[in-house]
């Protein structure tokens, strides 16, 4: 009996940790096109383009604009 509810629980924590992680990825994405339309709404193509390639410095723009 102990088996079979150990079982339920691990699926019902590995349910709960992907739907994080779906979550997660949507909250990541919402972040990233904030700060796109920032940039983009500041005429700043340039800093768009480099904030897609390098993470720093997209943590960098997120501070400036106060993006968390």
């Amino acid at each position: 009996m102990c088996d079979v509810l150990d079982k339920v629980e691990n699926r019902g924590i590995a349910k709960g940790i992907a739907k994080g992680k779906a979550e997660g990825k949507i909250e990541g994405e919402d972040t990233l096109a904030l700060l796109m339309k920032k940039l983009f709404d500041q005429n700043r193509i340039e800093d768009a383009k480099q904030a897609s390639e390098d993470k720093d410095y997209r943590t960098r723009l997120m501070k400036e604009f106060g993006i968390s």
